[in-house]
């Protein structure tokens, strides 16, 4: 994460380092900025009286001073990752321990949950204006999804805000399922493996990141078929039953996630931000339609906005046994203070061993 964002500190756990550094005024100042009365939502979700809500209210945030913060909530520094290509897209970690066991992560750049790259282009601009410049179509029965007494037709999905979401969530789902299939079933690679999204609302930009345990002895094989599994969606194009697999198992899980006030209080947040300009209503009552309605097209719309190529992944191998370089070892224990971060590890061409991805 460091080396992917360009030596960013604001997504990673904090180092040891960094903790002691802290002061009771600077978490103090870092946590009543965030309230900015002039652009404050606050979303509730659960069972309760109006008259409790109003005595919580008035206990929890009644005594917060009154600040305009919208604008400078809105002035952080930008994120961006390190221009590619360069010399810590692949980086290894050796740990010597009694017992030997192996993980590595893959990552690369992806849009915000609208479709948003980090240079500001949108998915939905793109596929608007590849529309207007076709003639419209008649619809055919097969475009065509009946759920609720309302049509889902393609196009209206495809300009739906939640577009880009949905079909990249039944990719992950996909991806999820062939890493699973091929890489640990098939070949005998790897214990677990996931493919995980981080998607923004306010950011124009995310990332995804591939986690594999394996062996020390496997697992660059592991990452070189994790690789393989992520470029070739073209080569094995994606099937039918996949994606109704994907469908079937991202509403199950949607279903029974309803039942959560977290849930539905992640699913109402920023409705009303002026920041997320693309959130409405109907980014919580289309969802179920959203995921019935796509197609193997839409998730291929998606997958082309992941950067996969050799220049855009980063990789980083961690491998822990007895045959670990004692000098290596040597430099953890001592948390060496390397390019202005602490708990860098120098190995090869630099390493992280005390930082960790946060979702």
């Amino acid at each position: 994460m460091i080396a992917m964002l360009n030596e960013d500190e604001r997504f990673v756990e904090p180092t040891p380092y960094s903790l002691q550094n802290l002061t009771l005024q600077t978490v103090k100042d870092a946590v009543m900025n965030q309230f900015a009365s002039d652009n404050m939502e606050v979303s509730i979700v659960g069972d309760f009286s109006e008259e409790d809500i109003e005595s919580c209210v008035m206990d929890y945030l009644g005594t917060v001073r009154t600040s305009r913060g919208a604008d400078k909530a809105l002035s952080y520094s930008p994120i961006i990752f390190r221009p590619s290509p360069n010399d810590l897209n692949f980086q290894q970690v050796f740990l010597k321990d009694t017992d030997e066991r192996a993980c590595a992560y893959i990552a690369g750049p992806a849009p915000n949950r609208w479709g948003y790259t980090v240079d500001g282009t949108g998915i939905l601009e793109s596929i608007s204006k590849a529309s207007a410049n076709n003639d419209v179509q008649p619809q055919t029965e097969g475009q065509l999804v009946k759920s609720g007494n309302i049509n889902f037709n393609m196009q209206k999905s495809r300009n739906h805000p939640l577009f880009f979401a949905i079909a990249v969530g039944l990719l992950a789902e996909i991806i999820n399922s062939r890493l699973f299939t091929e890489v640990r079933d098939s070949q005998g690679l790897t214990y677990d493996v996931s493919f995980e999204l981080n998607l923004f609302d306010r950011l124009n930009l995310g990332w995804y990141v591939i986690s594999v345990t394996s062996t020390p002895s496997k697992v660059h094989r592991a990452v070189d078929a994790c690789k393989g599994v992520l470029r070739g969606l073209h080569s094995k194009p994606i099937a039918e039953h996949e994606l109704d697999r994907a469908k079937r198992t991202l509403l199950m899980k949607h279903e029974a996630e309803t039942k959560s006030n977290a849930y539905w209080l992640g699913l109402i947040a920023h409705l009303q931000a002026a920041s997320v300009h693309k959130k409405d209503i109907s980014c919580i009552k289309d969802l179920t339609m959203l995921y019935e309605a796509a197609t193997i097209e839409d998730v291929y719309l998606a997958y082309e906005q992941l950067k996969i190529d050799e220049q855009s992944l980063y990789c980083c191998i961690g491998i822990a046994g007895g045959q670990a370089d004692d000098e290596v070892s040597g430099s953890l224990q001592e948390e060496e203070y390397v390019g202005g971060l602490h708990g860098v590890l120098p190995v090869g061409r630099g390493s992280h061993a005390m930082t960790m991805p946060t979702t």
